[in-house]
């Protein structure tokens, strides 16, 4: 009984972790995003990281056939940057994580003494890999609106697979753009 309570404790924390990606934005309120139409690529798309996962000219490919797509799904058309109503720039970033667990280890009664007898610690340490999508006033290349999707990274899978990955948090950036007026 106490391994399957243990079992079940593990598997709520640590999968809890994997579930869905977490979309955050900021924006300007000053700004009317919802007058924007056209879109430009900004220069550069993004700055190296100094990361050979990251700075990978697929994921990057990966990355801008996904925010192409999702702007296209949205009306947005990309055009040269001179006729652009806004730019887009994204960020890649990785950082390590961990999950501690305490977990009873046993429960039972002595005499008239209930009693706990201890625990123990499971750790899980993961990486989180964190999309930032940019979108910027053309002019002065000030930002505008910001959405960022952070999940837990999986480098295992096909090279479809990694496509549906990067369409999915993007589409899950995205989602959030323009803001509810």
């Amino acid at each position: 009984m106490a391994n399957l309570l243990r079992a079940t404790v593990i598997a709520v924390l640590f999968t809890g972790g994997c579930s869905g990606v977490r979309v955050t934005t900021d924006y300007d309120p000053s700004v009317d995003l919802w007058a924007f139409k056209t879109y430009a690529w900004a220069t550069p798309k993004r700055q190296p990281t100094g990361d050979p996962r990251l700075d990978n000219p697929l994921l990057e490919a990966r990355i801008e056939r996904a925010i192409e797509g999702a702007m296209h799904a949205r009306d947005l058309r990309l055009v040269d940057d001179g006729n652009a109503d806004f730019l887009v720039a994204y960020h890649v970033m990785v950082d390590q994580r961990r999950d501690v667990a305490e977990v009873p280890t046993a429960y039972g009664y002595r005499g008239f003494w209930g009693g706990f007898y201890g625990s123990r610690v499971y750790v899980d340490q993961y990486e989180v890999g964190t999309l930032m999508i940019d979108f910027l006033e053309r002019e002065s290349n000030r930002l505008v609106w910001r959405g960022s999707g952070e999940a837990r990274l999986h480098d295992r899978g096909s090279p479809e697979d990694r496509d549906l990955r990067a369409q999915r948090t993007v589409d899950a950036i995205l989602k959030r753009f323009p803001p509810n007026r």
